[in-house]
């Protein structure tokens, strides 16, 4: 089985997201789908599932290292190698930020960084070293639930909007500066036709859509560089709001998560006690 998934580099900083295709067999898809709904159950157990109204996703507090069925993935040589080429670095930075998902959620474009409006900001400044990798467990290349891009808002106030057409295997990944849009819906009648205006695309009719012929179900994790940009999303987002500061409490990672992390060299550090690196990262270069 490869370990090593080549990127398309110079689209990927060109557009602010790319797509590693078929990393995973439809066996290991199928495999991880049925390894989320024992996960599942786990947490539901545990009182870790919750919704947000009137969206029917179910939403899970707790990291992906922090889960006994789903941390391998994080930790796959394959997901490492696409996350170590797109960043340009060999050494990780992992702060406990993934997630895993299922149905279907909000949408409406936005940008996970810090600094989402003012071009001028320090996110702007330097070579971002935050990367965002989606791993979706059915087709999106012919139906609803998957993700719109604007291409080049990385580096732009805006974009071109895209579908961003996964098939089951693929890993998609973007930089957090690029505006993008999840459950994204696709018409019937033109599905290459994106309807960018979040309460309209929710309004549309069930009948008009084409929906998802499996259950919508995601999983979403966040590696780093070491740098003065880790350093302020962690002190300005992570360590400022109630829902980040929850999830944090609640991984509770096994040793055995902890020892492959180390094995893989994937520096792991909780963003509620390692204030030590996370001063280190203040000094660091953008």
């Amino acid at each position: 089985m490869q370990t090593e998934n080549a990127i398309d580099k110079a689209s990927f900083e060109k557009q602010g997201y790319g797509i590693a295709r078929s990393v995973f067999s439809r066996d290991e898809v199928a495999s991880l789908r049925a390894d989320v709904y024992k996960q599942l159950e786990t947490d539901q157990k545990k009182g870790l599932v919750y919704q947000v109204p009137p969206f029917k996703a179910q939403f899970v507090n707790g990291d992906l290292l922090s889960k006994e069925l789903l941390y391998r993935v994080l930790l796959d040589d394959r997901i490492l190698s696409i996350a170590q080429s797109a960043l340009g670095a060999k050494d990780l930075v992992y702060f406990g930020d993934s997630s895993y998902q299922t149905g279907t959620g909000s949408n409406g474009f936005h940008r996970d960084n810090i600094d989402r409006s003012d071009l001028n900001a320090p996110d702007w400044q330097g070579k971002y070293t935050l990367l965002r990798l989606g791993i979706y467990l059915q087709d999106h290349s012919n139906f609803s639930g998957g993700l719109k891009i604007r291409t080049g808002s990385h580096r732009a106030s805006t974009g071109k909007a895209v579908f961003v057409n996964s098939k089951v295997g693929d890993v998609v990944f973007w930089d957090l500066k690029t505006l993008h849009s999840g459950n994204a819906v696709r018409l019937k009648a033109m599905p290459d036709f994106s309807v960018n205006v979040a309460i309209a695309e929710r309004l549309i009719p069930g009948f008009l859509r084409k929906e998802e012929e499996q259950e919508r179900i995601s999983m979403f994790m966040t590696f780093a560089v070491k740098s003065a940009h880790l350093h302020r999303y962690l002190t300005e987002y992570t360590l400022k709001r109630k829902d980040t500061i929850d999830h944090a409490k609640a991984s509770v990672r096994s040793a055995e998560a902890i020892a492959l992390a180390a094995q893989k060299n994937v520096r792991v550090i909780d963003p509620l006690t390692d204030s030590a690196f996370i001063e280190e990262c203040r000094s660091m270069s953008r």
